[in-house]
């Protein structure tokens, strides 16, 4: 998904038309921190197929990530968080952003892909945890989904939602509404053409939604993701 390696100062890149914006028009970004410069590349043409009318603000370390926030306070819409930057290693840049902008809605990419590392980054209120070998998709999604104001309105599934929070309370309640509906209708036994045929959304979406499900809840098959909820 994410490649390594060279490094840059903060800039901003932006998405939609070239042109400039319209000055009365209330700007959405995303806070991209890696100290990676291709890794950023890389996740910058994601968030463009994801959210193309979000600007993406640039972060090489921690101190220009919580600077940049500061500066754009109300306007953050999403924080793409890497674990390893050149002055932060370990969950110390989640849990500074998060005392110094507890509204933050942070998304976690993390090299280790471990269940207990994961389940740390929910407990520290990051709101994804995201393995830095995943497809790409699987990105996409997310930011899809985080960034679309439709997407947060209260639960649609509630059977879902609590058999999650039964089986695996402590990264239940990190599934977006979206999430909770996929997870209702494959844990009904519907394939993925059936579920593209109930929600409307395209296959690839639906495997991506799926593959993220998986990472929550730490399995790597659909028949695992059922036998948490037998």
């Amino acid at each position: 998904m994410l490649t390594p390696s060279g490094s840059l100062g903060s800039n901003t890149a932006r998405f939609g038309s070239a042109g400039p914006q319209p000055a009365a028009a209330a700007r959405r970004r995303i806070l991209l921190v890696d100290g990676n410069a291709l890794v950023r590349m890389s996740a910058i043409d994601l968030c463009a197929a994801a959210c193309a009318e979000l600007e993406v603000l640039e972060a090489t370390s921690l101190r220009d990530a919580l600077a940049l926030h500061a500066e754009h306070e109300d306007s953050v819409e999403l924080v793409l968080l890497d674990l390893n930057l050149p002055d932060s290693k370990g969950f110390a840049a989640l849990q500074m952003i998060k005392r110094r902008h507890p509204r933050s809605r942070v998304v976690v990419v993390s090299g280790a892909y471990d269940a207990a590392v994961s389940a740390e980054a929910y407990a520290l209120g990051a709101e994804k945890y995201l393995h830095r070998g995943a497809e790409p998709g699987v990105l996409a999604s997310i930011l899809s989904d985080l960034t679309d104001p439709l997407a947060r309105k209260p639960g649609r599934d509630a059977a879902a939602a609590a058999a999650a929070r039964r089986s695996s309370p402590s990264t239940a309640n990190a599934l977006s509404p979206r999430e909770i509906e996929i997870l209702s209708l494959v844990l009904q036994g519907k394939t993925n053409q059936e579920i593209v045929a109930e929600t409307c959304l395209k296959l690839g979406t639906i495997k991506n939604y799926i593959s993220c499900l998986f990472v929550v809840f730490g399995v790597t098959s659909r028949s695992k993701l059922v036998s948490l909820f037998d």
